[in-house]
């Protein structure tokens, strides 16, 4: 990447109680797009929309890797600040309400369900400022749950699917530990081994050293 004009960003902003990795990709001055929109406190909320402008980011997606309420529950309003509408799994879409609903149980004032919603399918592409993120359905920590492939950086967005050394929870409703271990073999784990992975909670890894460390596969 030697101009830096088309150079790409990946900006990880960790949101709300649960500390969730909120991501956004972009090019400064061009296209960009975010990934978790769990934001909760109006100054999490403030500090996105602050780097998008500073940075002049054209954000052209708003994504979704799984319906938890720590992942979903700034949606709407990040939603409707940049006009776009929250793309999600198919199987994702009939959760979304329940996943906002359940902030209550964690003492947290209940967010808007977003007003539009995309479904999306397994292998879609999702297309912005000349790359493209593609969209892996690896259920398993619950129902819908994605991860976004980006072969142009060698990145995978493994939401709570894959993490540093430990694997997504599967006593959530829709939980199945045999499914999640079946998704990152079959998913995941047939990446090249350099890929990063950038998950939804904690620090960076990579395929490789989770294919032969992790001590839950």
């Amino acid at each position: 990447m030697e101009n830096n004009q088309n150079e790409w960003f990946v900006k990880c902003m960790p949101v709300n109680p649960i500390q969730m990795n909120l991501y956004v990709l972009y090019q400064r001055g061009g296209a960009g797009a975010i990934i978790d929109p769990g934001c909760c406190e109006d100054f999490e909320f403030e500090n996105l929309f602050s780097l998008t402008e500073k940075e002049q980011i054209k954000i052209e997606h708003i994504l979704l890797t799984h319906p938890h309420f720590d992942h979903i529950m700034g949606a709407a309003r990040v939603c409707q600040h940049y006009g776009l509408p929250l793309e999600l799994h198919e199987k994702a879409v009939p959760m979304v309400e329940g996943a906002i609903k359940s902030m209550s149980a964690f003492g947290l004032p209940v967010a808007e369900v977003p007003k539009e919603l995309k479904a999306l399918k397994d292998k879609e592409c999702v297309r912005f400022g000349g790359t493209l993120l593609e969209t892996r359905y690896t259920p398993g920590h619950c129902e819908g749950s994605v991860c976004y492939v980006w072969p142009d950086q060698k990145t995978v967005f493994s939401g709570d699917v894959l993490f540093h050394g430990s694997i997504g929870r599967t006593d959530f409703p829709t939980g199945d530990l045999d499914m999640l271990r079946k998704s990152i073999a079959e998913r995941l784990f047939m990446l090249e081994d350099d890929y990063t992975v950038r998950p939804g909670h904690g620090g960076r890894t990579s395929i490789g050293y989770e294919k032969y460390n992790n001590p839950f596969l």
